[in-house]
């Protein structure tokens, strides 16, 4: 009797074990090495390619919700994503040429200049978007020449005439858009055409580039990342001897941080803006992208990079100027460069080094 029961017990015991064992299967249908596998590739790094695809995507789909919440295009949601889109295709990025098309077409209908001809003296500001889409249209196929000659007009028709231009009032004009005279002269000179139109007589007058030269030469330098990458940039466009060139090239990897990244001012940390930014100016420079201090830069960006494809910003504020507290419009930019720069730098396939 004694030996029935313990046979009854073992068959119980035995058949509780398999039914147990098919519930953990059940609720645990991966593998023990499946879920070692998984757990790998989710917190696997990102490659600098797949960064720039992040950076492309987290660009369409924030500029996509900002069309349809505010149904407008400004310099940062819209120019900033056809620079960096347009940057990313030239270097053999795969990018949806249905979204980048209606992009161009979306921010040109708002900001690309569509009479030519003299125009009467209004020394004034100079437009943001359309010092972006000259500087972009130099290498880009966004605007034609001759649309890129009137921003030229424009521009001198609203230069002052020491060859600067206005600022906004310091609280509706924050850095690094607005970061100074300098930089604002800067880049009118990089979106400013050196080619003459089919009609002469709608060419810009090139005395107000020579104004701009001079003033330039005359004013000390605020020394910031962006002053010294533009300088850099405006260099490169004008085809400074090579020695003088180097002198841009040193000066701004001087300013690299220990961390491979950018600063935009000497009191703040590395950040995506002023990191790509200056990788954006030193590929144009010639400075090639399997240099340690690039690849340095490369890493430092990969690294920084959000889940979702943008990377963080503090907004930064004129002195004495509360900087913004939406931080929205600075993340954009931040990202947009960073892109630009990670898509300059790094090839869009993997180079093969021959046997």
């Amino acid at each position: 009797m004694r030996s029935k029961w313990i046979t009854f017990l073992t068959v119980t015991m035995l058949s509780f074990s398999v039914i147990c064992g098919r519930l953990v299967r059940a609720e645990e249908p991966n593998k023990p090495e499946d879920s070692e596998k998984q757990a790998s590739a989710a917190s696997a790094p990102r490659t600098p390619r797949q960064a720039i695809e992040s950076g492309m995507s987290f660009l369409v789909n924030d500029v996509a919700k900002w069309r349809k919440e505010r149904t407008c295009v400004t310099c940062h949601h819209g120019i900033m994503t056809v620079w960096a889109l347009s940057e990313a295709k030239s270097q053999g990025y795969k990018v949806n040429a249905e979204v980048l098309a209606d992009m161009v077409q979306w921010t040109r209908d708002r900001f690309a200049p569509r009479s030519g001809g003299p125009q009467a003296p209004q020394p004034g500001l100079a437009s943001i978007p359309q010092l972006y889409l000259g500087i972009m249209s130099q290498n880009l196929p966004v605007l034609s020449r001759d649309e890129i000659n009137r921003i030229a007009v424009t521009l001198a028709a609203r230069q002052h005439g020491d060859g600067t231009w206005d600022s906004p009032p310091p609280k509706n004009g924050p850095p690094p858009t607005w970061e100074s005279r300098e930089t604002i002269a800067l880049l009118a000179l990089l979106a400013w055409d050196h080619s003459v139109p089919a009609n002469a007589k709608e060419a810009a007058p090139s005395a107000g580039r020579d104004k701009t030269l001079a003033w330039l030469r005359e004013t000390k330098s605020t020394e910031t990342t962006q002053a010294t990458t533009l300088r850099l940039l405006l260099d490169v466009r004008r085809g400074t001897p090579e020695k003088q060139l180097q002198i841009g090239i040193d000066r701004l990897l001087a300013r690299q941080n220990s961390d491979g990244g950018w600063r935009q001012t000497n009191d703040m940390p590395s950040d995506a803006y002023a990191t790509g930014q200056a990788l954006y100016a030193l590929s144009f420079a010639g400075v090639k992208s399997d240099r340690e201090e690039i690849q340095r830069a490369v890493s430092f960006l990969v690294a920084t990079q959000r889940d979702d494809g943008s990377w963080p910003m503090i907004s930064r504020g004129h002195p004495g100027v509360e900087p913004y507290v939406y931080p929205v419009p600075i993340t954009y930019f931040g990202s947009a460069w960073a892109t630009l720069g990670l898509a300059r730098s790094v090839p869009s396939v993997q180079e093969t080094l021959p046997k």
